[in-house]
C-alpha cells in the first residue's frame, strides 16, 4: 500500500509539470515573431492556391 501512494506522490506532480510545460511551449511558439512570418506565408499560399 505505501508502495502505491508513494509511487503516486511522485507521479501526479511529474504529469501536471508536462502538462503546464507543454502550454507554455505551445504559447511561446504561437505568439513568436517566426511563427507569425510563417502563418502569414501559409496564408498567402493557400490565397495563390485558390
Amino acid at each position: 500500500m505505501d508502495f502505491i501512494i508513494s509511487l503516486l506522490v511522485y507521479i501526479i506532480p511529474i504529469i501536471i509539470l508536462y502538462f503546464v510545460i507543454s502550454a507554455a511551449v505551445r504559447n511561446g511558439i504561437n505568439s513568436s515573431d517566426v511563427a507569425k512570418i510563417l502563418r502569414e506565408k501559409n496564408e498567402e499560399l493557400t490565397k495563390k492556391r485558390k
